[in-house]
């Protein structure tokens, strides 16, 4: 091993070791060992006769403890390096070699062990053989090496053991080293890869995205990307690749790689998209997907220009297909519809299905007379016979048609509009067309009689509060009570909420209001549990808009400071179109709710604007599936799909499911055979007034369950 220069025997004294063979005096020696610039001893009979101050500094020893006769050299190695010193010795000795070396560790008087490179000359002096040594501090040498050799082990054994597919480029892109998870990923050998540069590996369409991120690291730059790698098999496979510089002596020799398999992951996130953004039947846009893209035709039209126009269709007889003909028939003729629907548009346009024998056609730009040659050909097209599974059908469509009016319309407005449309087709015309105008919503009064009387109808606590069980589907107990606003108008009677809350959430009295809510639910609630009842959660709405609030979250507190209920008993409701707010403020409020100990749940999930995988990004507790999916158990093969897909996701997201909407047997025992782990609906209990709620309810209910006995109601 080679010695630093700073550490090395001047050149003048290896010549005078090569030489000290002939005898030569005392005197010389002395002078020489006392002014070498290294520490250095003279041996006689495995004593030392002379040692300079470099050597007394070395070891700490004195001059004077180290000429002692009684002091043996022999004293300062360590026993495991004491027999590589005798043998060396024994070797020279054989050899007749007048110069031995050797890399030994000495013990200090301190107890402390140093390692040295020791360099010995066997000469005659006075006609005494003596042997004349010098002694180099290799320490930190030594330590660097074999810090060195850990770092490369470490290295090698993140390298080697690493489940991604780790690897190194040269500068030309060839292949230096490849761990044992590139084989696997790739279907080559190692001993394949390293003739290989990686050009071939690489999909055609994502040579350019590889190539250009390969110059970056080449140049220091660290990126991520993803591309497809075509394997030695021809299969193809998703990776996320990360590329960064490869260095040595601050120069970039090359590039580092890291590339991990996400082929099952995109999957995933596929079929995700797919379920909620997509019919799982006719994998045409579902509503969800539709109102998203004619939201952003209103946000990128130009309002001198052409407007988007919104056509609802409906297939008449098609009750009779399936009651008839079965559920596979009228799916496989429900698959043909959209096909003929996409024949007759445009590339530009959307066609969506809805729900059952609904669809809906969004044309970005267009006039009302283009708007009329397409209904008028689709009421032709759709006319025509179609050949399903060996059966001839026909049916005719009802089409509304709404057409935008400006900046001032909305996604719901013109939606509601060409559903409005549709319907009067449906009743009064079938086989034809209906253009939306004023007239047609015989709703306007009773919108505007509802605007008018909610002012007072706080003041006049027209407001009351039902409460639904919901109950655990495996053991049959309650485990929480929803809480449902009710406006019990003096003339109307009871008004269903969706036909006031989003009038009080445009308003803004949807904040006194659900302050309201809040506290006569919690209120309510410890009651219960001072009564004695089993204590149970209690389930509240909460509007985006309250969200959205300043003083929201310091009122939650407030509100469970002054009921006395402890968090852990309420659960607040959110549903999904809250996920398309400000994402960051929404989940620091999320945050802060759950850091008062209480639990979240998004209702009605479904029929929203998001997907599962976006949950992952909040803290909910569990997804409620929408009423519709729930009613289809029976009637759809769609709903039956998605309903068990969603209670499976959830699950992997570790998030319970909720059933809205039970109402039979039926749809309890599917429920029950995919695991769902709540439920509610009629099948259990109406909404109800606290007052005609008994308890405990938990007992009633299981027996229900475990006699698959619809029980009673509470």
């Amino acid at each position: 091993m080679e010695i630093n220069n700073s550490n090395k025997v001047p050149a003048n004294f290896k010549e005078v070791e090569i030489q000290s063979n002939t005898p030569f005096s005392k005197e010389i020696v002395d002078v020489m060992i006392q002014n070498a610039p290294i520490s250095m001893y003279l041996l006689e009979d495995s004593s030392y006769s002379n040692v300079n101050a470099h050597f007394c500094h070395l070891v700490g020893y004195t001059k004077e403890e180290l000429l002692l006769d009684n002091f043996m050299a022999d004293t300062l190695f360590h026993p495991d390096d004491l027999l590589i010193v005798q043998e060396n010795a024994r070797r020279s000795t054989e050899d007749l070699k007048t110069n031995s070396s050797s890399r030994v560790e000495l013990l200090k008087k301190d107890g402390s062990l140093i390692h040295v490179e020791i360099h010995e000359t066997k000469a005659t002096m006075d006609g005494k053989a003596v042997t004349i040594g010098t002694v180099l501090d290799v320490t930190e040498e030594v330590k660097a090496t074999l810090q060195l050799k850990e770092n490369q082990e470490r290295f090698k054994s993140l390298f080697d053991n690493n489940p991604d597919a780790v690897f190194t480029f040269d500068l030309e892109g060839n292949f230096i080293n490849a761990n044992a998870e590139c084989e696997t990923l790739s279907g080559y050998t190692r001993a394949e890869l390293l003739d290989l540069s990686f050009i071939p590996l690489i999909a055609s369409e994502d040579l350019a995205v590889a190539l250009k991120n390969f110059e970056n690291a080449k140049c220091g730059s660290v990126a991520t990307y993803e591309i497809t790698l075509t394997r030695k098999d021809g299969k193809q496979r998703n990776l996320e690749v990360t590329n960064f510089p490869m260095k040595s002596i601050g120069e970039i020799v090359g590039v580092y790689g890291i590339a991990k398999d996400i082929t099952d992951k995109l999957k995933h996130q596929k079929l995700l998209e797919d379920l909620v953004f997509y019919d799982t039947l006719t994998k045409l846009p579902n509503r969800k997907l539709f109102e998203d893209r004619l939201c952003q035709v209103f946000k990128l039209s130009d309002s001198r220009k052409n407007q988007p126009v919104v056509l609802f269709l409906d297939l008449d007889r098609f009750k009779f297909i399936n009651d008839s003909l079965g559920h596979h028939v009228g799916d496989e003729f429900l698959k043909i519809v959209a096909e003929r629907l996409l024949q007759n548009v445009r590339h530009t346009d959307t066609v969506g299905r809805f729900a059952g024998d609904e669809f809906a056609i969004l044309l970005p730009t267009s006039n009302k007379k283009e708007a009329i040659v397409l209904a008028e050909r689709l009421n032709l097209a759709l006319a025509e016979p179609f050949e399903v599974m060996g059966h001839s059908l026909t049916v005719s469509t009802s089409i509304g048609i709404a057409f935008s009016s400006g900046t001032e319309d909305s996604v719901e407005e013109i939606m509601k509009k060409a559903d409005t449309a549709m319907y009067y087709t449906k009743k009064y015309g079938r086989n034809n067309y209906t253009i939306y105008t004023e007239e047609l919503d015989q709703k306007t009064t009773y919108k505007l009689t509802i605007e008018q009387d909610l002012k007072s109808a706080s003041q006049n606590q027209e407001f009351v509060l039902h409460y639904q069980p919901i109950t655990n589907l495996k053991t049959g107990e309650l485990s929480a009570m929803e809480a449902l606003v009710r406006w019990n108008h003096p003339e109307l009677g009871i008004v269903p909420p969706d036909h006031f809350i989003p009038i009080l959430e445009e308003s803004g009295q949807i904040v006194s209001l659900g302050k309201w809510v809040l506290e006569t639910a919690c209120a309510q609630n410890k009651t219960w549990q001072d009564e004695g009842a089993p204590p149970f959660k209690i389930c509240v709405n909460i509007s985006p808009i309250q969200l959205q609030h300043p003083n929201f979250i310091p009122m939650v507190k407030s509100v469970l400071e002054t009921t006395g209920l402890d968090a852990k008993w309420l659960e607040l409701e959110v549903t999904e179109s809250i996920l398309i707010e400000d994402m960051k403020r929404l989940k620091e409020c999320l945050t802060n709710l759950k850091e008062l100990g209480l639990s979240m749940s998004i209702d009605d999930f479904g029929t929203g604007y998001t997907s599962l995988s976006y949950l992952q990004q909040f803290s909910f507790d569990r997804v409620k599936i929408d009423r519709s999916f729930i009613q289809g158990i029976n009637t759809d093969s769609n709903s039956t799909a998605i309903t068990s897909t969603i209670i499976s996701l959830a699950h992997k997201l570790k998030m319970e499911v909720v059933a809205e909407g039970i109402e039979d047997e039926t749809q309890l025992a599917y429920l029950q055979e995919e695991n769902c782990d709540e439920g509610q609906g009629y099948y259990f209990s109406r909404p109800l007034p606290a007052e005609l709620h008994a308890f405990p309810l938990s007992h009633n209910t299981a027996n229900g369950l475990k006699k698959n006995k619809k029980p009673p109601l509470a």
